[in-house]
């Protein structure tokens, strides 16, 4: 008898139109980027494609930014920037993190 009811409320929610189904926005916390691998020859660029997907993926927390940037570094990468990891700023850790990376590894070049 309760497995009729739970087969009948599955079958009413896939006949359901989408404003009829329970908004479940509040209960996603989580969500997954696919983060390019790291270019340090080219870190703006490197940048503007995380961007990318940090819009499709509508993250717009700071510090969930900062944690996927500092995730895809490579040791030598992570340790050019050690400071700003080490002691993120109160407030704007990826636009600190990004603005450094990029004239810390274009400085090495030179």
């Amino acid at each position: 008898m309760q497995q009729d009811a739970i087969t009948m409320q599955h079958d009413a929610n896939l006949s359901a139109r989408p404003e009829q189904l329970p908004d479940l926005t509040s209960y996603i916390n989580r969500v997954g980027i696919r983060v390019p691998p790291f270019w340090p020859e080219k870190p703006a660029v490197w940048f503007a494609q995380l961007e990318g997907q940090i819009a499709l993926s509508k993250i717009t927390h700071d510090s969930t930014k900062f944690y996927y940037v500092i995730s895809q570094f490579e040791n030598k990468y992570a340790a050019e920037v050690e400071d700003v990891i080490t002691n993120p700023p109160p407030t704007g850790h990826y636009d600190r993190i990004k603005a450094e990376l990029i004239r810390r590894l274009e400085l090495s070049e030179e």
